[in-house]
């Protein structure tokens, strides 16, 4: 059984940030202008993160079909030499 849970450390780290974000403009209002100063620069770093999660998740799938088909090519030369 695997240990894994990526995505759902991944999924809770997300929305934590947002929840933050939100909290953090909700009560602490400022001037207009650096709202949305911080705001873009938010959404700026949440589009990095993003696409870092994007790539990791890729580079996972690669690996584990690579290893599907290392295994499946290890079952078919067994069964023929059987």
């Amino acid at each position: 059984m695997s240990n894994d849970n990526d995505g759902g450390f991944s999924s809770g780290f997300i929305i934590g940030g947002i929840m933050g974000l939100i909290g953090g403009l909700i009560f602490a209002p400022r001037p207009g202008d650096e709202t949305r100063a911080i705001l873009t620069e938010a959404s700026n770093d949440w589009r990095d993160k993003a696409k870092d999660l994007t790539d990791f998740a890729k580079e996972r799938i690669i690996d584990a079909t690579n290893e599907g088909k290392r295994v499946a090519e290890s079952l078919r030369e067994e069964l023929e030499e059987n």
